[in-house]
C-alpha cells in the first residue's frame, strides 16, 4: 500500500499499517488533470497537474489532524500493474473503512452557508460509482465545497444523504450493518451511477458486498455476471433475483441482472426469514439451480418466490414494529422452455402476494428447477418458435385430472400445454380421469398432433412462404373402445418410435382429424366425450387449444313387475 508523508509529499510503500493513522481523500476524477503514480515522481511536473491542488489541499487537512499518512486513489496506486490494481480495488472498502477521516471534496459544490440537500444532490460526486463505498466505509467523513469550506460531516447530513443515497441511516452510521440488508437494496444504491469503465460499475461494487474477484479489464458487462455470481456462491439472499427490466427489452431473460439499474425500485426492500432459508441454489454448467417453492398462476406462469418484501418506505427505527403480513412479498415468472430449462417471463414485472402464507407457494412442494443465467435475442427467438405451434389442453364443463401424459419432455404441467418444438409431425398423449355430475368417474385417452396441409382452413397456420399450413388433430377414445389395450400398451413408452407407431395407429384407423368424439358407459349414465381442436394467439404467438366437453344421458330407471 502506498502513502503519502503529508509532511514531505512523498510516496512510502507501506506493508502493514495502524488502522485509524492515515486520511483518505475522496473526489470526482478529471481526466488529463489528476496525478498519476508515475507523475507524482516527478516533483516539478506534478504541480503543472491541476489535480495537485487536491493532493496538497488534503496532507494539509491531515497533517493539522497529527496524522502522518494519507491515501489518494489517484497517486497511490501504480495502475501499470494489474496485480497492483486488483490488490487495490479489492482491498479499497477496507483502507477506507480503517481510514482515520474521509476528505470528501465536493468541487462544484459552491462556497456558502448551511449546505442544503438540494445542493448537494446536484453535484456529480453522487453520481459515480466509486463514491458509493467512499460513502459508506469511513466512520468519519467530512464534506468541503469548491474552496475547501467544511459544509458538514456525514453525522451531520446524515438524513440529507439517505434520501440522495437510498443507503440506511443504519448502514451510513456503521458500515458493519451491510449485512443485514438485502442484496437487491445494496444494488439499488448503485442503480443511476456512473463509472468510466463499463467493468468498473462491478468491481466498484466489491466491498458492499465484502466480495473478492480477479479484474478482468476488457470483459465488459460479464463483470457485472460475475459479480452476481460471486454473490450467489457466497451468501444467501433470494433478493439478488428480484430485478426488472425496462419494459421494451426482450421477452424471456435468465435469472441474472444486466446493471444495477434493474434493481432500481428495491430501495426498500426487506427480507422475508419465513421463506429465505427454504431455498437452496447455485450455479452450475446449466446455469442456476435452486431447491425451491414453486407455485403456478391462472395464465400459465410458474412463480418462484423470492423470500423478500417490498415496502413503500424503509422503517428507519428498528425497534418501531411493522406488520410484515400486510406487506406485498415478490416473486418471479417463469416459463418452461425445452433445452433451456425454465426462463424468466415477464422481466419487467414481480409477481406480488399478500402475507406470511399464499396459494402461490401452497399449490406445490419443493422442486429442483434449473434457469439460464441469462439470453440472448437469439434465445429469445428460439423459445418464441418453441411455443409456436403448441397444444394446450383447454378446459372441460366436468371436472378431470390428467394421470399420464408423453412425451414427458414436451408436456408442461403447469399450462397443461405440449410443446412441440415447432416439430409438424408431433404426436403426443394424455391419459385423463373424468368425474362426471353423479360422482362416478371414468377414464379416456386423448391422441393429438400436428398434420401438414396443403391449403389453408380457419384452424390452420402458415408456416412458410410457400403456403405450407399446419393444423391440430386430436382423437379421443373410451376404456370400451376395442383399441383401448392397443393404444395403451403404445403409450407406455416414450420412445420416438412408440409415438411414431401411436400416430400411424390412430390415422389407420380413424384419420386424423380436428373434431372426435367417443362414448362411455357407466350404471347410471351414458358419457360422450367431443374434443376439437382451434388455434389461438397469445402475444402474436400462434398455436394450438384442443377443446373438451362432455355429455351426460341419465339411464332411465329399471323397474321389476308390471306397471298398475
Amino acid at each position: 500500500m502506498w502513502l503519502i508523508d503529508t509532511s514531505t509529499l512523498e510516496l512510502r510503500s507501506q506493508v502493514t499499517l495502524t488502522p485509524r493513522s492515515y486520511a483518505v481523500l475522496s473526489h470526482t476524477w478529471i481526466d488529463e488533470e489528476e496525478v498519476s503514480f508515475q507523475d507524482f515522481q516527478d516533483a516539478e511536473g506534478r504541480l503543472q497537474k491541476k489535480g495537485f491542488s487536491k493532493i496538497a489541499a488534503v496532507c494539509d487537512l491531515a497533517r493539522q489532524r497529527g496524522l502522518k499518512w494519507c491515501w489518494v486513489d489517484t497517486c497511490c496506486i501504480d495502475k501499470t500493474s494489474s496485480a497492483e490494481l486488483g490488490e487495490a480495488i479489492n482491498s479499497m472498502f477496507r483502507w477506507y473503512k480503517e481510514s482515520a477521516v474521509c476528505f470528501t471534496f465536493l468541487q462544484d459544490l459552491l462556497p456558502g452557508g448551511q449546505v442544503s440537500e438540494h445542493e448537494l444532490k446536484e453535484c456529480a460526486w453522487f453520481r459515480r460509482g466509486w463514491t458509493l463505498q467512499e460513502l459508506i466505509a469511513p466512520q468519519t467523513v467530512e464534506f468541503y465545497d469548491s474552496e475547501w469550506n467544511m459544509r458538514g460531516t456525514k453525522t451531520d447530513l446524515i438524513y440529507p444523504l439517505h434520501n440522495i443515497t437510498g443507503v440506511s441511516t443504519r448502514v451510513l452510521e456503521n458500515s458493519d450493518y451491510l449485512h443485514e440488508t438485502p442484496a437487491g437494496t445494496r444494488m439499488s444504491w448503485a442503480a443511476g451511477r456512473q463509472t468510466k469503465r463499463v467493468e468498473d460499475i462491478a468491481y466498484c461494487l466489491l466491498g458492499i458486498f465484502d466480495i473478492y474477484m480477479p479484474l478482468i479489464y476488457g470483459e465488459g458487462e460479464r463483470a457485472f455476471t460475475r459479480l452476481q455470481q460471486e454473490i450467489i456462491n457466497d451468501k444467501h439472499d433470494l433478493s439478488i433475483f428480484a430485478w426488472k427490466a425496462d419494459q421494451d427489452g426482450q421477452k424471456f431473460r435468465g435469472l441474472l441482472a444486466r446493471s444495477p439499474s434493474e434493481f432500481r425500485h428495491c430501495r426498500d426492500a426487506q427480507l422475508s426469514y419465513h421463506l429465505r432459508m427454504t431455498t437452496e441454489y447455485s450455479i452450475t454448467n446449466r446455469g442456476i439451480r435452486l431447491h425451491t417453492l414453486l407455485g403456478t398462476d391462472e395464465y400459465g406462469n410458474y412463480l418462484l418466490p423470492l423470500g423478500c418484501i417490498l415496502r413503500e418506505q424503509c422503517d428507519e427505527d428498528p425497534k418501531k414494529p411493522s406488520s410484515l403480513q400486510e406487506k406485498d412479498s415478490v416473486g418471479v415468472y417463469l416459463k418452461k422452455a425445452p433445452n433451456y430449462g425454465l426462463v424468466r417471463a415477464h422481466p419487467d414485472k414481480l409477481h406480488t402476494y399478500r402475507g406470511w402464507t399464499s396459494s402461490m407457494i401452497s399449490q406445490h412442494g419443493r422442486k429442483l428447477i434449473h434457469s439460464p443465467q441469462d439470453l440472448s435475442t437469439y434465445d429469445c427467438s428460439t423459445i418464441d418458435e418453441q411455443h409456436r405451434l403448441s397444444i394446450r389442453l383447454g378446459e372441460c364443463n366436468f371436472p378431470y385430472t390428467i394421470n399420464v401424459t408423453g412425451p414427458d419432455y414436451s408436456w408442461d404441467k403447469n399450462s397443461q400445454t405440449f410443446i412441440t418444438m415447432g416439430d409438424q409431425r408431433f404426436t403426443g398423449y394424455c391419459r385423463l380421469r373424468i368425474t362426471t355430475s353423479r360422482r362416478s368417474s371414468f377414464e379416456c385417452l386423448l391422441v393429438c398432433g400436428l398434420m401438414q396441409i396443403p391449403s389453408t382452413d380457419k384452424n390452420s397456420i402458415k408456416v412458410n412462404d410457400g403456403g405450407l399450413h399446419v393444423r391440430a388433430w386430436c382423437n379421443i377414445f373410451s376404456s370400451s373402445s376395442y383399441l383401448w389395450a392397443e393404444l395403451s400398451d403404445l403409450t407406455k413408452g416414450h420412445e420416438a418410435q412408440d409415438l411414431l407407431h401411436l400416430r400411424n395407429t390412430v390415422d389407420r384407423k380413424f384419420g386424423k382429424s380436428d373434431l372426435d368424439r367417443c362414448v362411455s358407459e357407466t350404471k347410471a349414465e351414458i358419457v360422450l366425450v367431443s374434443v376439437s381442436a382451434e388455434k389461438e394467439q397469445d402475444h402474436g404467438i400462434w398455436s394450438f387449444r384442443v377443446n373438451l366437453s362432455v355429455d351426460c344421458i341419465p339411464r332411465r330407471p329399471q323397474t321389476n313387475g308390471q306397471n298398475k
